[in-house]
């Protein structure tokens, strides 16, 4: 898919989505946006692409993401998994113990939280991670750190105070490529991405994860969250592999007979770690 020509993403020059971009889309122009919203309406907008982060393997979902997601008319074309590799990140000459402070984006920090708890930094949360050395640098504060990526670490602008500071060593990030139209791919599609709106009736989700079972069709994601504005009803995201589309339409069909809404969010290809 490196003939696409632009993709936007959430985040300052040097962030993880920015670094996955240089590996996955070499011939692509990066498009940095403030937020995930600023990113999906740049790509509605100019029929282009984006790459959201969806799921971290310690932090969980990045709801914010895919709320943006589900409320566009946008669709998952793939999906790619990054190594997370945080690091406590200062001013040239700083050391760890005159640190009291840490900024990064807030999923950074809850994935970082043992590190920050032992060593009792405040934080303070900024909106990515790359962000954060931009403040970093502007602030010239040697009592401030940033958690972002080990690959700052040939900058020398800053130093690499602590490699490896997340709450676990195996620490990945799943991001999806979104867009309106799909773009030119060979690989084979066995992955989809949905979100459900159960029926207010007893035993309706029930009935509804019966199907999946009832037609061998394999779960690997399944998380509730409150719909806004509407008290006690929850959505579901739910992420499933299946490679034979004969059996998608089929379950379309009977998913819809015990819900109020099933929407599909993408067909693409399953990345491996």
């Amino acid at each position: 898919m490196n003939n696409i020509e632009k993709i936007a993403y959430q985040g300052s020059p040097g962030s993880y989505s920015e670094e996955l971009l240089k590996k996955e889309f070499q011939n692509s122009q990066y498009l940095s946006c403030n937020s995930f919203g600023e990113l999906v309406e740049n790509v509605s907008a100019n029929n282009s692409y984006g790459l959201l982060p969806v799921e971290n393997s310690i932090a969980g979902t990045v709801i914010e993401a895919y709320e943006e997601l589900i409320d566009s008319d946008l669709k998952i074309f793939a999906e790619y998994i990054k190594k997370i590799d945080h690091s406590l990140i200062g001013l040239p000459g700083s050391n760890l113990n005159q640190i009291n402070q840490v900024i990064s984006h807030p999923q950074a920090l809850q994935q970082c939280s043992k590190f920050i708890q032992e060593n009792n930094f405040k934080i303070s949360p900024v909106f990515d991670t790359a962000g954060s050395l931009i403040e970093l640098e502007a602030n010239q504060d040697m009592s401030i750190a940033a958690i972002a990526g080990i690959h700052f670490e040939n900058n020398s602008k800053f130093e690499i105070l602590k490699k490896n500071i997340a709450n676990h060593s195996e620490n990945f990030t799943r991001f999806v490529l979104i867009g309106n139209n799909e773009p030119d791919n060979n690989l084979i599609k066995n992955k989809y991405s949905s979100v459900l709106i159960s029926d207010d009736k007893p035993g309706s989700l029930l009935k509804a994860l019966n199907i999946f079972s009832d037609l061998n069709i394999n779960l690997t994601k399944l998380e509730s969250r409150p719909i806004l504005g509407r008290p006690w009803e929850y959505k579901f995201y739910i992420d499933y592999e299946l490679g034979e589309y004969d059996i998608q339409e089929n379950l379309v069909v009977k998913i819809a007979e015990v819900s109020k809404e099933f929407k599909i969010l993408g067909h693409y290809p399953k990345a491996n770690i």
